[in-house]
């Protein structure tokens, strides 16, 4: 609001009465700048947090300072030396590599208001005061164009949404102006009909700055390959520019105890042929309607309500489960191996999410052909592992083999093959209608379950290699 009002003044003050100007104006000191400094001298949570409401807060609070300067010196000036100090403990959160850790929509969310922060500085004083150039910033946007898939989604983990907004990213477009890359800068975005855009976002008007002043200078591809590290690791493998199968993985570390964080670590999302098959079911609409109920969605303890929701929870991804029990919620699976070229690979250690279930475990993710995934799991048990539980969330129509399952969608089909235990059968828990009355509907939404009771696992290892190919291979075609 206080950004709102702010550019209202400064846009469009000369136009309107000079008493709503002064309305506007003593608002601003009065219901945002004062109120952020609390007569009892203690300080508001979000001034240091690391996720968006730093970004936000302090990015709306500079617009109102920058706007009652002369009216309001002092406090304005403490306000701006704050944010400088402070805006930097959220940018920390996007290294090393430029990942975001609440996700693609999120950084869309919170990066606006930094952008619009850097914008205004440089407006007003001549310079961003280092923002553009933060360590892994600028990066940020490569993490954000992967984050898209063929299918026209988000790679939607944690509480990021799905959906990208059909007027196009005015935030991305700040990068493409800043960089001159036209990778960042997509004008069929921006080129729609107003019935097909809709209801333009409350930044658009900023927005149309960025469009207006960007220039090209040079055009880069995505990588075929990408990961990037942080609190909320994740990685990406696509086709590369020439390619038909419409290839996509993402997929991820991390831990659930962090900001809009899920129980999601070792989960990934797989496209294949523009259908997504391993779907992760991201956030819901809205969070009122829980809230209100007096559910805790909030709370990150290891027993807090948050996790008693499947969006929420590991039995609602596509991970693996030990002892039908919930991950450990500070437990941080990492990126430790990564390889791009020749075939594209990736390594999580994800011994610290199973901390008590399990001895070790890791998780490996191989783009074996142009149509084909690997998913190699390496599991040391402990002497309280009761059992293991291989997922896959899928809204496809699955038929149960021996050896696997094929999965159907969108007239396309996909085989799940259980490459190291090629006589085990699957089985299938359905999950529309949802276990619980607080859990969000998921049309047609399934897991694929692969079961390991202790009693049927041999010595102290278990290794799990499951293929996920869009062309069956023998033996497995017999099926």
């Amino acid at each position: 609001m206080s950004l709102a009002v702010a550019l209202a003044i400064d846009w469009v003050g000369e136009d309107l009465p000079p008493a709503t100007v002064k309305m506007a104006k003593d608002a601003l000191i009065d219901k945002a700048l004062k109120v952020s400094w609390p007569e009892d001298g203690s300080v508001l949570p979000w001034v240091n947090s690391t996720g968006n409401w730093n970004q936000v807060c302090h990015g709306g609070l500079v617009a109102a300072a920058i706007t009652v300067a002369e009216t309001a010196p002092e406090l304005a000036a403490k306000t701006l030396d704050r944010a400088l100090e402070k805006i930097s403990i959220a940018l920390a959160s996007y290294q090393p590599d430029g990942v975001y850790p609440e996700g693609a929509t999120y950084w869309r969310y919170g990066t606006s208001f930094t952008v619009a922060t850097a914008a205004m500085f440089e407006s007003a004083f001549g310079t961003d005061f280092g923002i553009y150039d933060f360590p892994a910033f600028k990066e940020s946007a490569m993490f954000k164009k992967l984050s898209l898939a063929p299918s026209g989604t988000f790679y939607n983990y944690g509480d990021c949404g799905e959906d990208p907004y059909p007027q196009g990213d005015m935030t991305l477009a700040w990068f493409a102006m800043k960089s001159g890359n036209s990778l960042f800068f997509d004008a069929s975005n921006f080129t729609k009909s107003p019935a097909r855009m809709g209801k333009l976002t409350r930044r658009s008007a900023i927005g149309l700055i960025y469009l207006a002043m960007f220039e090209e200078k040079t055009s880069s591809r995505l990588p075929a390959a990408w990961a990037g590290k942080g609190k909320n690791p994740v990685f990406f493998f696509n086709g590369g520019a020439a390619d038909s199968t419409q290839y996509y993985l993402a997929g991820k570390g991390g831990f659930a105890a962090q900001g809009h964080g899920n129980m999601d670590a070792g989960s990934f999302v797989f496209e294949l042929y523009g259908e997504r098959w391993s779907v992760d079911m991201g956030k819901f609409h809205h969070y009122g309607p829980i809230e209100r109920t007096g559910f805790d969605l909030w709370n990150a303890c290891q027993e807090c309500d948050r996790w008693k929701l499947l969006n929420k929870n590991n039995f609602g991804h596509s991970t693996i489960t030990v002892n039908e029990e919930l991950h450990i919620t500070a437990g941080k699976s990492s990126i430790v191996d990564f390889k791009s070229e020749g075939i594209p690979e990736v390594t999580l250690d994800m011994s610290p999410t199973f901390e008590g279930q399990l001895k070790s475990a890791s998780r490996k993710f191989i783009k074996e052909g142009t149509e084909s995934l690997v998913i190699e799991d390496r599991l040391e048990l402990s002497p309280d592992t009761k059992s293991i539980r291989w997922q896959l969330m899928t809204q496809a129509d699955v038929t149960l083999v021996t050896g696997g399952a094929i999965l159907r969608q969108g007239g396309q089909t996909l085989f799940l093959e259980i490459v190291s235990h090629p006589a085990f059968t699957p089985s299938v828990t359905v999950l529309d209608p949802p276990p619980f009355y607080l859990d969000m509907v998921k049309k047609g939404l399934k897991r694929i379950d692969i079961n390991y009771p202790r009693w049927n696992i041999e010595g102290e290892y278990l290794e799990i290699k499951v293929r996920l190919d869009g062309n069956p291979r023998p033996p497995f075609l017999n099926n």
